[in-house]
């Protein structure tokens, strides 16, 4: 057949492509190809006919035959970077893209293509934890659309793990600006506002969330800690989370010890494994056979001899770990993230075991159906409040926290060397920043100014939350330089130690001292707390009546302004709650690790037999 036979066939390919013929197009261009095996257009129209039928992969085949043929083609670049994108092939996707813009010079949607692949690529890259990656591909991205308000969003989140707030706060705020009801950039200004203390901004940020329908549901969990006061707001913001659960398997009624798994991406220098290290030593193991389920490394030796195997999973995905503990029949898996960073709730929607249960990590409902028991106490979820909880409610007959009675708290340094100044009484909060908002911090000011050389000791803290805080105290009529801030130490111990300067400590609501009140106490400083009505609101008082001190526990925040002053002005009874501290450090509840363990194997005893916590 002569030269314009098969261009006439061609031809009507294309046109058959227009009208959405693509068997018609298929047929002339394969036609076509019986004469000219070599005809790159031919090649390239047989790429679109399958295309057009929703075959990706052999439209990508000829693509590819196409750039063999002629590899300055413009269209198969283009066509063949969009299918590899809509695959999720990115690195070769950005490549073809480029090459196609390079060829065709200043094209919006070749442009717009590029950038959806480098967003893509930066989400993959960000849901594997190479967050630097990430932030690359954002920035390419924003170079190609700078008013892409997905990508300065997720550019915010990106630098919000990296704990650079300032850069992330202004990509949340640019989002916010391009899309003024997206709850996630919204979400983002909130949680970098609260992380930093800029208090005015927080409250603009949580009140526009709260007019926006599914608002609420997009705050991280963790976050709403800090915020909420209502468990019933915590319950809708945990459900919004979660996902859904593989169905629940018998348990195995098999003769032998109970198998149980630890999962946590906090087995690590982390206050989750300082808190039970000792318990997981004191396992009975002719009763349990525990395990570690290690999502991240970095254990030391002590943690890792303290049970019977350790799976280091990091690298494994979801559902292979989840298979990993099917197969090693474990009989109860415990979740001691819950909605904390490093989390994999995937694991447990997977169904890794036929009873899966809630502890310690984060001090709330998950709102997961996949989790069917919370381990508490009748002190943070009394039984009325159980109807905010998903879970089945199973409480430890004392506090739920446990302590690990080996610490050892090193010797106290001269009050100069920790930067305090060398008199004066020493009001302490060794917390996040995050746990820090207006109401508590006016009592605490108010105390500066009522007690005169008192200062406050607070935890190294970034940059950007510092100066608000000094800022802060500066608006109250407090002198910033009373706010002394602990730089980091080197170990626990060292970290105890220093705990013996401070005089008291003050809790704040309505996210508790949770690991942190436990040190201080552990250290022989009095805690002075008040309760609330959530379970993150009730942890320090679940602590006190466990330590024996329920004198420090106050029902509202007139009662704990009242109390703290009244014990800053009284020195020979913070001296004499301190005595009491000590005294009975060594026999009360709260740090009997080895009675605290058993009465938690009692609690999985019960539960290895247990029948489904809810439908």
């Amino acid at each position: 057949m002569s030269a314009p036979n098969t261009a006439s066939l061609l031809q009507g390919a294309q046109r058959a492509l227009s009208e959405g013929n693509a068997r018609k197009a298929a047929d002339l261009s394969r036609k076509a190809l019986r004469y000219e095996p070599r005809n790159a257009d031919a090649v390239y129209f047989l790429g679109l006919a399958h295309a057009l039928n929703g075959e990706l992969v052999p439209a990508i085949e000829r693509w590819r035959q196409v750039l063999q043929l002629n590899p300055r083609q413009f269209a198969a670049h283009a066509n063949l970077g969009t299918a590899l994108w809509q695959r999720g092939e990115y690195p070769e996707a950005i490549e073809h893209l480029r090459v196609a813009l390079a060829i065709g010079g200043s094209h919006p949607q070749m442009q717009e293509n590029l950038a959806q692949a480098y967003y893509a690529q930066a989400v993959e890259e960000h849901r594997a934890g190479r967050v630097s990656a990430a932030l690359a591909n954002y920035e390419q991205s924003l170079t190609l659309i700078p008013d892409f308000a997905q990508v300065w969003r997720d550019r915010g989140r990106a630098l919000e793990s990296l704990q650079r707030l300032s850069d992330a706060l202004a990509s949340f705020e640019r989002a916010a600006a391009l899309a003024p009801d997206d709850t996630g950039s919204l979400a983002g200004t909130l949680s970098c506002s609260v992380r930093t203390c800029n208090w005015p901004l927080a409250s603009r940020s949580l009140q526009q969330l709260r007019q926006l329908p599914q608002g609420l549901k997009s705050i991280h969990p963790f976050l709403a800690l800090s915020v909420f006061e209502e468990p019933a707001e915590l319950l809708t913001i945990a459900s919004g989370r979660a996902l859904s659960c593989a169905p629940r398997a018998a348990p195995k009624h098999r003769e032998g010890r109970i198998r149980l798994a630890y999962v946590s991406s906090d087995l690590r220098d982390h206050p989750v494994a300082h808190l039970i290290v000792g318990v997981l030593e004191h396992h009975d193991r002719e009763r349990f056979e525990v395990h570690a389920i290690a999502l991240n490394p970095g254990a030391d030796e002590r943690l890792r001899l303290s049970v019977e195997h350790w799976h280091d999973v990091a690298n494994q995905s979801d559902s292979d770990v989840a298979q990993l503990m099917r197969t090693l029949q474990i009989d109860i898996a415990v979740d001691l993230n819950g909605h904390t960073i490093g989390a994999r709730p995937g694991i447990f929607a997977h169904r890794a075991a036929p009873v899966q249960v809630s502890y310690l990590g984060y001090a709330g409902t998950s709102g997961a159906p996949c989790m069917d028991y919370l381990l508490a106490d009748a002190v943070v979820i009394p039984p009325e409040e159980e109807r905010w909880y998903t879970e089945k409610v199973i409480r430890l007959p004392h506090c739920f926290l446990p302590n690990d009675a080996q610490r050892s708290i090193g010797q106290a340094p001269a009050r100069e060397a920790a930067g305090l100044p060398p008199y004066g009484l020493v009001l302490c909060a060794f917390t996040n920043a995050y746990k820090i908002n207006p109401p508590v911090f006016d009592i605490w000011m108010r105390l500066l100014r009522e007690i005169p050389d008192s200062v406050l000791w607070l935890r190294a803290m970034g940059p950007e939350a510092k100066e608000n805080l000094l800022r802060e105290a500066a608006s109250r009529a407090v002198d910033p330089q009373r706010l002394v801030f602990a730089p980091h130490v080197a170990s626990i111990a060292e970290h105890l130690g220093r705990h013996q300067l401070a005089d008291l400590y003050l809790d704040t609501l309505p996210y508790n001292a949770h690991s942190t009140a436990c040190d201080a106490l552990w250290a022989g400083v009095p805690v002075l707390t008040c309760t609330g009505r959530t379970f993150a609101a009730r942890v320090a008082t679940s602590v006190l009546t466990a330590a024996g001190l329920p004198e420090l526990i106050t029902k509202d925040l007139r009662e704990y302004a009242s109390c703290a002053l009244q014990l800053a002005r009284e020195p020979g009874k913070l001296r004499e709650l301190r005595r009491r501290l000590v005294d009975q450090r060594d026999h009360c509840t709260l740090f009997d690790t080895r009675a605290y363990c058993q009465h938690l194997e009692s609690a999985y005893s019960d539960l290895s037999v247990s029948t489904p916590a809810r439908a």
